[in-house]
């Protein structure tokens, strides 16, 4: 894998989380997700183009090269195997997880290599996305799922801060049990827990849900 620097990690792997959970990725997202300035990310962005790693295109749109995606992909792996070694060996919840993976993905590939047999050759991390490079399909999100059905959560789409931060402020976590009441304009309304939760359709179109085909 080409040597790059961790600031330039970041950049790849959320254009690659944005792709993954969005379809793309957009500059105005890059800046909310890493917290920083518009012109800051054009910035970066100009050096990851002139660096081969991405395309900008119309509409404030950027995307990965085949080189930059080889890149992203491979950090985005060994963070997830980090994430697993983090939840289930050191008992860390999944948020928390995400966050100190950061530091063990640049952990030498042998090591990563280690965790990941010791733990089974996992295929999805604590948030249900892919830990290995094959095709994982997207199913139904929680802005979608119809009305009075009892779903489980399978997966946070890409990880992205958005939906990380509020899923474990609501205790929404792969495995969830919870039933749509109902829907408006801007929230879905959902019953975890013997709780009642709005959930705002910017976040659950981030949230995979399986129903069950009786309504309950």
């Amino acid at each position: 894998m080409p040597r790059v620097s961790a600031r330039i990690e970041d950049y790849l792997t959320t254009i690659y989380r944005l792709e993954e959970a969005l379809g793309e990725a957009k500059t105005s997202d890059i800046s909310r997700e890493l917290g920083v300035s518009n012109a800051t990310v054009s910035k970066i962005v100009s050096r990851l183009e002139s660096r081969g790693l991405v395309i900008r295109e119309k509409y404030h749109r950027v995307t990965l090269t085949e080189k930059g995606r080889e890149i992203a992909r491979e950090i985005i792996r060994r963070h997830r195997i980090a994430e697993l070694f983090l939840t289930k060996i050191l008992g860390f919840n999944d948020k928390d997880a995400h966050y100190y993976a950061h530091y063990l993905e640049h952990l030498p590939s042998e090591i990563i290599e280690r965790i990941y047999e010791y733990l089974g050759k996992p295929s999805t991390c604590p948030h249900g996305n892919p830990v290995v490079d094959y095709e994982l399909k997207k199913k139904t999100t929680l802005s979608e799922a119809p009305d009075n059905k009892t779903c489980i959560v399978k997966r946070l789409l890409g990880e992205l801060r958005i939906v990380l931060e509020y899923a474990s402020e609501n205790s929404i976590r792969v495995g969830s049990s919870i039933k749509i009441l109902g829907k408006d304009s801007d929230t879905i309304i959902i019953e975890l827990s013997n709780r009642e939760i709005q959930v705002p359709r910017r976040i659950a179109r981030l949230i995979v849900v399986e129903c069950s085909d009786l309504s309950s």
